[in-house]
């Protein structure tokens, strides 16, 4: 038993759709077609390269030790005393 006729209403989740865009306009030759670009070396560096400028070897660094380890180990523990100070003066 229904208490009352319902109107068939339509819900706005049955709306139509918008119309879908055309698709975009592509030259006769684009699916096969790849640009290259190339550089040729002018004619006077085509001699052997020259000797490479020798080296100095770096200077030793507390940052660099350990392959930057040694510094992000000593920032590390400066983080943890920082907290723990700081958990030490807040409490109460």
């Amino acid at each position: 038993m229904v208490s009352e006729v319902r109107s068939t209403r339509r819900r706005r989740s049955v709306a139509v759709a918008p119309a879908l865009l055309d698709p975009a306009e592509l030259p006769e030759d684009a699916p096969g077609r790849v640009k290259l670009i190339t550089v040729e070396a002018p004619a006077d560096i085509i001699d052997a390269p020259a000797a490479p400028a020798p080296r100095l070897a770096p200077a030793a660094s507390l940052l660099a030790a350990g392959g930057g380890w040694v510094a992000v180990a000593v920032a590390g523990a400066l983080i943890v005393v920082i907290f723990i100070i700081g958990m030490l003066l807040t409490r109460t």
